[in-house]
């Protein structure tokens, strides 16, 4: 064989071959079909086809082919007339973009074909160290890669180092009403999640306009939710992703690369403290959305740096009771918050100087307290209304003349004013104000009766509270005159004139006591034999008193 140089047609199928003849097939410089099917190759070295300029078809199936040297397809293509190249049912792992070279070989109405369907195809890489770019010569191919286990497309463009674009620009220019290139993927563990979103994204909405056949045959085989359905009619919406490290312990964590969040699904788990840590985002656009919302053993929000991050954070229907002035600095920071179906009953004035322009926030179903010290909070309200979900479920739960009110329909005065007790006040009012003023006039009568008593007593003879306690009794005086004898005349001598004028029975010391009887018994006696004791009040009775006292008390020292 190595002899007939002029041959143009080699067939080596089922020969039980384990390598190829390479140091012959460089001599067949003629040769345009080569063929070696259904044999036991395992490997194709480099340099194997060197010399083969003419070679138009490679045929290789049903072999055991794992692996492909790097220089066997060149990059450019020394291979240059090469447009059908068959290696289907090998063991092939790893593919390099050597069929991207090939694919310059072939036209727009003759496209090179490559099979490499039913392989072990999972992996992609560029160690030949092409250089793929869209202004290079134009690519005309049909690949076939069905059943490998590829699992992402993505994994062929990262392995070649090109990007989507790129790749549109090279292998699927639309061109007189046909593609330039096709990749048959059919057939294949191909995920539907978030990883391949940014291929979906650009491809899909093409497929479904132009009805190319790029994705028409494709279905997904995972997630669980989505496999065996039809690729083309997947929304972009469902290309997810879950994420298991940093997530925390019974929360799920999915990456929605369709509307840029990362969602952190934590409701009714049980929390009883913010997780400190969230998985990493994926892009530095991505933003958390995060859902706390029934975990009544949450009582307190702390601030976390992921708050920073975040665009939707729901902490509802938690037992959250306070919201301190620098949590509501961060609250304010976040597009959407929801705090309704909690246990606070009031926010610190301070909040008031906080903007909510950047935030929509609910805060119903709250037990808010309506008292004096929260008057502020209305005008409040009205003034951020625009930045409130559902404000009209922010209600008042005490007092009980505000129960189940909205808030914002109570004026600030109102809150320290209660109607009931100011009706009240009225009526005690209305209802004194008769009584108070018969009181009035009978205390005026009074006073001017008090203060006329003694022409009373002496024109008219009227002296309605004169009264003899003693009635019953024998007493020898009506009354007991007590003065000083200094004060004897003219003073005390004129009173007991007019009082014995009047037909009282007066005692009157210089008059009536014995002399040399003992002072204190005279007094004693005259003071119980009187029915009415007066005692004349002067300068000299008091000094004659205070003396007495002093006596009296030494007198009973000196006795003990």
């Amino acid at each position: 064989m190595c002899r007939l140089t002029t041959l143009t047609q080699l067939n080596l199928d089922y020969n039980q071959l384990t390598r190829l003849p390479d140091n012959c097939l460089s001599n067949l410089t003629d040769l345009t079909s080569f063929s070696a099917c259904n044999n036991h190759i395992t490997e194709l070295r480099d340099g194997v086809f060197d010399g083969l300029h003419k070679l138009q078809k490679l045929m290789l199936s049903h072999n055991q082919i794992t692996t492909i040297g790097l220089q066997v397809f060149h990059c450019p293509a020394r291979l240059a007339k090469l447009t059908v190249v068959d290696l289907s049912y090998n063991e092939i792992q790893s593919l390099e973009p050597w069929p991207v070279y090939l694919g310059q070989n072939g036209q727009l109405s003759q496209k090179t074909e490559i099979q490499l369907n039913c392989n072990n195809i999972r992996t992609f890489s560029n160690m030949m160290g092409c250089n793929l770019y869209c202004g290079m010569k134009p690519v005309y191919f049909n690949l076939w890669l069905e059943n490998n286990n590829i699992r992402h497309v993505t994994d062929i463009l990262y392995g070649w180092n090109i990007s989507i674009a790129e790749a549109w620009c090279l292998f699927f220019r639309k061109m007189q009403d046909k593609m330039s290139s096709y990749v048959r993927l059919g057939t294949n563990n191909l995920a539907c999640d978030c990883v391949d979103f940014d291929v979906y994204k650009f491809i899909l909405p093409q497929t479904r306009r132009r009805r190319d056949p790029l994705l028409l045959p494709l279905y997904c085989s995972s997630p669980d939710s989505l496999a065996d359905v039809r690729m083309i009619t997947v929304h972009l919406d469902q290309f997810v992703c879950e994420l298991t490290e940093r997530c925390p312990s019974t929360c799920r964590c999915v990456h929605r690369p369709a509307n840029a969040t990362l969602h952190v699904y934590c409701s009714n788990t049980n929390l009883t403290v913010l997780p400190f840590e969230l998985p990493k985002l994926p892009q530095r656009y991505t933003k958390y959305k995060i859902d706390f919302s029934n975990n009544r053993g949450l009582r307190r929000l702390e601030h976390r740096d992921y708050f920073f991050s975040t665009s939707s954070l729901d902490v509802s229907n938690c037992s959250v009771q306070s919201v301190d002035l620098d949590i509501w600095k961060n609250l304010a920071e976040i597009p959407q918050v929801f705090l309704d179906g909690n246990q606070v009953q009031s926010l610190p004035s301070s909040v008031a100087a906080v903007s909510l322009e950047r935030t929509h926030i609910s805060l119903g179903r709250n037990p808010w307290k309506c008292s004096c010290d929260a008057s502020w909070i209305s005008s409040w309200l009205k003034s951020v209304k625009h930045s409130l979900i559902t404000p009209n479920a922010i209600t008042c739960s005490t007092p009980s003349r505000f129960l189940n009110r909205n808030i914002m329909s109570i004026s600030s005065k109102a809150f320290c004013v209660d109607p009931a007790s100011e009706a009240v006040k009225r009526t005690l009012t209305i209802s004194l104000s008769p009584t108070v003023a018969v009181v009035v006039v009978v205390l005026s009568v009074c006073l001017i009766v008090y203060r006329l008593r003694v022409r009373l007593y002496t024109g008219w003879k009227f002296h309605p509270f004169d009264r003899d306690e003693c009635l019953g009794e024998d007493m020898h005086y009506d009354v007991f005159l007590s003065c000083c004898s200094n004060d004897n005349l003219p003073h005390g001598n004129g009173i007991r004139e007019r009082l014995e004028q009047r037909g009282y029975r007066v005692c009157y010391p210089p008059r009536d006591f014995i002399g040399g009887f003992p002072i204190s018994e005279s007094i004693y006696n005259a003071v119980v034999c009187s029915k009415r004791t007066v005692c004349l009040l002067t300068a000299q009775f008091l000094q004659r008193f205070i003396w007495t006292l002093l006596f009296f008390f030494y007198s009973v020292r000196i006795y003990r």
